[in-house]
């Protein structure tokens, strides 16, 4: 190794910083050679101590935290966590409990003549289908996928904002998506299942992460890539045969502009009496628009 002594015309100075590491005592002379500052290696005992002139410290010192700033590995900030949500599990339950009192849309059950998302009905006025169309299923093996899903997706989210929010921002979500569906469709199209809300339940979490991550400093090209993992989701499980491609599709976007839009404005979990009222809203809604769609016409 040449002597760095010779090398900046040091030859002795004032220690500013020790340490072990070859690559970094090489990093810190790099740095004030750059800033056209001169230096002095010594190694001793397997250490490297690094010394300038005195009335160049300051300035050596500046240069040395600004490369510590730019250098330094960034911690991604922890997402939030408010413990183990039941929304999942509630929501699975409820679905559950749902199609015990419909059974399958091949029964001929009324319940989905008066509840499926139906575009022409809804463009009609019948709004709260695309509310009540959420919690049927059109046979087991349907009602089955939702609820494993529910219990990944919706928790998730629960978790992230807490049970009650996280149920009011998933129904809107998946409201707005299914309206958007019917007003894509406009005729003689009808779609039942909670497929639509599991998939804005995953766009929130993408649309909460992305902005978790831009929160970094550096590679925040990469804070796209929960969206990207959504939409690699949402080709594996939403557009398979009779899959609603288009409420599918609309709930993931929609979540996930929903959980930016919440993230950005650093909204967080509410305190458990706002978590209530929330959670409580949203299961109000649903009877009000099933007792809606129930009511003789």
């Amino acid at each position: 190794m040449d002597d760095p002594a010779l090398e900046n015309g040091l030859v002795g100075g004032q220690v500013l910083r020790t340490t072990a590491s070859t690559t970094q005592a090489g990093d810190w002379g790099l740095v004030l050679a750059a800033a056209g500052i001169r230096y002095r290696l010594d190694e001793r005992d397997g250490r490297f101590a690094l010394a300038v002139e005195p009335d160049e410290a300051a300035a050596a010192e500046t240069a040395l935290r600004g490369f510590d700033a730019e250098g330094a590995p960034e911690t991604q900030p922890p997402a939030p966590d408010v413990g183990a949500s039941v929304l999942g599990p509630l929501a699975a339950i409820g679905f559950c409990a749902m199609f015990l009192v419909t059974g399958t849309r091949a029964g001929g059950s009324r319940w989905f003549d008066a509840g499926a998302a139906s575009a022409e009905q809804i463009a009609a006025g019948q709004w709260w289908r695309a509310i009540t169309a959420l919690t049927l299923h059109a046979d087991l093996l349907h009602l089955c996928g939702n609820v494993v899903a529910a219990l990944i997706f919706v928790s998730a989210v629960g978790r992230w904002l807490g049970g009650g929010l996280a149920a009011a921002l998933i129904l809107v979500a998946a409201t707005a998506a299914n309206l958007l569906t019917a007003a894509v469709h406009r005729t003689a199209f009808v779609s039942v299942g909670s497929s639509t809300a599991i998939f804005a339940s995953l766009g929130l979490v993408a649309g909460l992460q992305v902005v978790r991550r831009l929160q970094l400093r550096t590679r925040r090209g990469y804070a796209w890539v929960p969206l990207g993992a959504g939409l690699g989701l949402y080709a594996m499980l939403g557009v398979g045969a009779g899959a609603d491609v288009y409420a599918h599709l609309f709930g993931l976007g929609i979540g996930a502009l929903v959980g930016f839009g919440v993230a950005r404005a650093q909204v967080r979990a509410p305190r458990p009496a706002v978590q209530a009222l929330l959670g409580g809203a949203a299961l109000a809604l649903v009877i009000s628009c099933w007792a809606l769609a129930l009511m003789p016409r």
